[in-house]
């Protein structure tokens, strides 16, 4: 598989989880709902399983919104600069969000290490607690490699307007 057919299938494969994700959150509050006032019944592990699924939700979202360039710039200061030293700016907030990616991408491993070295599972759902908080390096990796790609086209010049929706998905 080439480059960008790899690049094509984490896609699709992070849309699929985000569809995914939110679908699930919806059926399932939305059974919650219907149980606990018609049927006043209701699943114990339907909140924790909510929770879970919207953190695993929101740390693909980020890398899905540096993606697609949908986030939210503050460009009112930088769009008056020179095209060099907006550039230079563009850089230095790369490797910003790059320092603050690595060391959560590096604290959330410890987390899941710690949480596999104790054993525990989740207070409602028979499952590993280290399984379901695995994603929170894997969203941080995720996002590591987005703000990689911003730091190469910045580098090469290709993407000077890092928020700037004009540029679209930047995959």
């Amino acid at each position: 598989m080439t480059t960008r057919g790899l690049r094509l299938a984490l896609e699709r494969l992070e849309e699929f989880a985000m569809a995914s994700l939110l679908a699930f959150m919806t059926l399932l509050t939305f059974a919650q709902v219907v149980l606990r006032y018609v049927f006043n019944s209701g699943w114990v592990w339907s909140l924790e399983a909510t929770t879970y699924s919207f953190a695993a939700l929101v740390l693909i979202g980020m890398s899905y919104g540096v993606r697609t360039n949908s986030h939210i710039a503050v460009d009112l200061v930088t769009r008056r600069l020179p095209p060099k030293l907006r550039q230079v700016v563009a850089g230095i907030a790369v490797v910003l969000c790059l320092s603050y990616c690595g060391m959560m991408l590096y604290g959330s491993a410890l987390f899941v290490d710690r949480l596999a070295a104790l054993g525990n599972n989740a207070r409602d759902i028979p499952i590993a607690k280290w399984i379901l908080t695995l994603v929170m390096p894997l969203g941080f990796a995720l996002l590591s490699y987005r703000f990689l790609v911003v730091g190469w086209e910045v580098i090469t010049g290709a993407d000077v307007d890092v928020g700037n929706q004009a540029h679209g998905d930047r995959s």
